[in-house]
């Protein structure tokens, strides 16, 4: 395993760590109402994400490289709780640390576009924790400031190919830029 792989996974780590204790803190709260600026509401977006680790998870394991393994999405059952969601996502979460912890520091897998390295895999991972925990507890006014330097890392990733780096470019920090160029309003709009 190489040292920015550790590095990376460690980042993922604390973000999800940090997510957790957020989602946690509005647990009691009416996942009903819109997460942030989303169309979805807070339990689907929390679903969404639990989805999206998981997808993650399964690509690096099975060592995908002609697109998406042949599965479906991964959901909760209906009625499933905040709390449940939560719990699903730190499994998806230990699942994927596991993972990227035991793979060769050369192993690849394709995102059906891109053929990603550990570390680009660690970077989308976390991309999505901070942006959808983000999203989660605006809709249910919780709090959420990840710390300027695990978002910078984050945003330094060539992996996250879809945002809008010249958004990103006039930020006031790394959190900033990682709301503004995945289209959200920044801390100072």
């Amino acid at each position: 395993m190489t040292d920015s792989a550790d590095l990376s996974i460690e980042v993922f780590s604390a973000v999800t760590e940090l997510a957790v204790t957020g989602l946690t803190s509005v647990v009691d709260g009416d996942w009903s109402v819109p997460a942030g600026t989303l169309d979805w509401d807070c339990w689907h977006t929390l679903d969404h994400l639990v989805d999206c680790v998981f997808s993650y998870t399964l690509q690096l394991a099975g060592r995908a490289h002609d697109g998406w393994l042949a599965l479906q999405e991964l959901h909760a059952v209906p009625g499933a709780t905040p709390l449940q969601l939560i719990e699903a996502f730190g499994a998806v979460s230990e699942a994927f640390v596991a993972v990227v912890r035991a793979a060769p520091a050369d192993v690849t897998a394709s995102d059906g576009i891109h053929e990603l390295d550990i570390p680009d895999w660690v970077a989308r991972a976390t991309f999505e924790v901070l942006l959808h925990a983000h999203d989660v507890l605006t809709g249910l006014d919780g709090r959420f400031e990840p710390a300027l330097e695990l978002c910078a890392a984050t945003l330094a990733s060539p992996a996250l190919w879809a945002i809008d780096r010249a958004r990103a470019a006039n930020a006031v920090d790394a959190w900033d830029a990682l709301l503004v160029a995945s289209g959200r309003p920044g801390r100072m709009e």
